[in-house]
């Protein structure tokens, strides 16, 4: 298992290398012709290994192409597509796109600072699916791509702690929130009995992760428990092994949602652990226990806590799941999700649209 671990961590920081080395010599295709059809490109990381972040952004992109919109994901290299999860999600790259004056580009927070490199003109999103990391890249110039009057047409964050953060540093006026939709059909409870088992995925906080579990196998507490660390699956099998556990412990520090979080509850699991803030809007103590981003000993002893309690109730962990089941699967539908997103987007282009036209009556083009 150590062999393993240093593997991933290998391999992800030669992958981060190949990252850093593409976004520098990285040009975004923009061109000056206005867009007979206005299209909507979500640049997008070349990023190999799961992410909840990059995962929402093909759904979005899905969504609107359903809707009758044009939408794509925008990778860097001609090729490139996330095989983690099933998807038909239309892609191109920036050696064969061209955004067009009327088009929208969609940039994540890590990627505001590529922003330098388009014209002026160019209408963009920002789609900040974790406000702690504003200012990773973009640093000082975050302020000047955040600002009203450039070519922002909208930020987009999906948390309401995500939306306040963003509103308390830029203004309240551009920051909008979608809701986050959970897919029901893959992440549901099921209807098997479950072991005594706990999930947690090791990438995520992974030092806090080894305290708080050799703490417990040193108290005796998981003699008769089995801890399933749930990395380098593909998305339909973590569902899967999320509907076999009865608790999912949380190892985050500053998230934007905490879509693991939520999934694993989604599936029936008592959640224990870390919000990450972005996640505290669902963390709520009828069917989770929160603990403070380091206390370790506060993590150990919750879950020292449920399992003692599912010991005299072996229903405990499964009543409370079901109900943060319910809870998840009512508050994060995906019609809720397509609708806001659909909506967001069909402003923010309409809006494009108008632009577009009174730039080309000024110049004269059609």
């Amino acid at each position: 298992m150590a062999a393993e671990g240093m593997a991933r961590t290998l391999y992800r920081s030669l992958a981060g290398l190949g990252d850093r080395y593409s976004r520098g010599r990285m040009a975004i295709p923009v061109a000056e012709e206005h867009s007979e059809r206005p299209t909507i490109y979500f640049l997008t990381p070349d990023h190999p290994a799961p992410s909840g972040g990059i995962r929402v952004i093909y759904r979005h992109v899905d969504i609107l192409n359903a809707a009758g919109m044009d939408a794509y994901v925008l990778h860097r290299r001609q090729g490139f597509r996330c095989d983690w999860f099933e998807h038909e999600t239309r892609i191109t790259n920036c050696r064969q796109a061209r955004i067009r004056q009327g088009d929208l580009l969609v940039v994540s927070e890590v990627d505001v600072d590529l922003l330098e490199r388009v014209p002026q003109s160019t209408r963009y999103v920002i789609f900040n699916q974790n406000s702690h990391l504003t200012w990773k890249r973009a640093g000082l110039s975050a302020s000047r791509h955040y600002a009203a009057g450039s070519g922002l047409a909208g930020v987009v964050s999906v948390s309401r702690h995500n939306q306040e953060m963003l509103q308390l540093a830029f203004g309240s006026g551009q920051v909008r929130r979608v809701h986050l939709g959970i897919d029901g059909e893959l992440f549901h409870p099921g209807a098997h009995a479950r072991a005594r088992q706990i999930g947690y995925m090791p990438r995520r906080g992974g030092e806090d992760a080894r305290q708080v579990i050799e703490m417990l196998r040193q108290r005796g507490i998981l003699d008769d428990w089995t801890i399933i660390a749930l990395d380098g699956l593909h998305h339909t099998e973590v569902a899967e092994r999320l509907r076999t556990t009865r608790i999912f412990l949380a190892f985050t520090h500053q998230e934007g949602f905490g879509l693991p979080a939520a999934e694993a509850m989604a599936c029936g699991n008592y959640v224990i652990g870390n919000h990450g803030f972005g996640g505290r809007e669902f963390f709520l103590p009828q069917f989770s226990t929160a603990v403070d981003n380091g206390d370790i000993i506060g993590f150990v002893r919750a879950v020292e806590d449920a399992i003692a309690n599912d010991r005299v109730d072996g229903n405990w962990c499964r009543d409370r799941g079901m109900e943060a089941s319910r809870f998840i699967r009512a508050e994060y539908r995906v019609e809720r999700e397509r609708a806001e997103v659909v909506a967001l987007y069909s402003e923010l282009l309409g809006a494009s649209s108008s632009e577009t036209s009174a730039a080309a009556r000024r110049t004269g083009t059609k």
